[in-house]
């Protein structure tokens, strides 16, 4: 028995291995299929350029479904793994559904226009910032959310909203990564295959955010040989706490069909419920050398 969701809703459920580097960051390496070109119940020609989107719906599903990133001594939450299989299956329909219309002015979405497209806007997925760096990615990662991080902190917006959600785009190639400050963690879900490995998630704790971050730049570096000197991160947060149970076909038949871009008024009210946030948190220096997981090429 994997959890409350039905495995009759997916392809399969995947097989997985488990990594830890240094002791506080455990990376959960999925088998090759379960990646977001290849997990469907029928094959996707082409590949898949959906990684936008299911980032920003793996956001939505653990905001509203309350699923919980938990330290790297614990299991991982197999939850998040139904919410990645949803997540791909979804956003790889949204994406499919766009290019039949001809509704995408490139394969490779932004995030407005993810949020546009998926019909999350409309519950309360909000861009707080997005911000594009002209700098190498694996000297400046950490620094940049660490930074905005800090900032958000300071925002009144905090106090109802601690959680963050992270969107980085570099290469073409977008993922996600979780702030969630009850239980002072920090995740990675990447939906991308990686060599002979597909998706993965990487968890560590909130004050080690520059070892995840050294060890996804040299994981990149490893795999796709990407060295990235331009790359994005959008700072996104949920702003109400609207129902969640909606129609993804009815959002998407909505949002196809409308050309126009969801505006954000951050002072309206909230309904979020309020949890105390320190001003004071901070994201701890930690040494990340030598962390890679050797992996085979395909």
């Amino acid at each position: 028995m994997h959890s409350e969701e039905s495995d009759s809703s997916l392809p399969f459920f995947p097989d997985f291995d488990t990594e830890y580097h240094k002791h506080i960051l455990r990376v959960t390496w999925f088998e090759t299929d379960f990646s977001q070109s290849r997990y469907s119940f029928k094959s996707q020609p082409g590949g898949s350029n959906a990684c936008t989107i299911i980032a920003i719906l793996m956001a939505w599903k653990c905001h509203f479904k309350d699923i919980n990133v938990k330290g790297p001594d614990k299991e991982l939450n197999i939850r998040l793994i139904y919410a990645l299989a949803h997540s791909m299956l979804e956003g790889n329909d949204i994406h499919n559904e766009l290019k039949k219309r001809g509704s995408l002015y490139d394969i490779n979405l932004t995030v407005p226009e993810a949020i546009k497209f998926s019909g999350l806007a409309k519950y309360g997925l909000t861009e707080w910032k997005s911000l594009l760096f002209m700098e190498p990615l694996c000297d400046t990662l950490h620094h940049n959310i660490k930074n905005t991080w800090s900032q958000w902190v300071n925002n009144p917006l905090s106090k109802s909203h601690p959680d963050m959600y992270i969107v980085l785009i570099s290469d073409s190639r977008s993922v996600l990564f979780i702030i969630q400050y009850a239980f002072n963690t920090v995740a990675v879900v990447d939906s991308h295959q990686h060599a002979s490995a597909g998706a993965l998630i990487a968890i560590t704790y909130r004050q080690r955010l520059q070892l995840l971050c050294q060890w996804f730049s040299e994981m990149s570096e490893k795999l796709y040989n990407s060295h990235p000197e331009v790359y994005e991160l959008s700072f996104l947060y949920f702003k109400n706490g609207t129902d969640s149970d909606f129609s993804l076909s009815h959002s998407i038949s909505e949002s196809v069909n409308s050309n126009v871009t969801p505006s954000f008024n951050e002072n309206q009210s909230f309904t979020t419920q309020s949890r105390s946030i320190d001003e004071n948190s901070s994201f701890e220096e930690s040494d990340g050398s030598n962390i890679v997981r050797s992996i085979k090429s395909e």
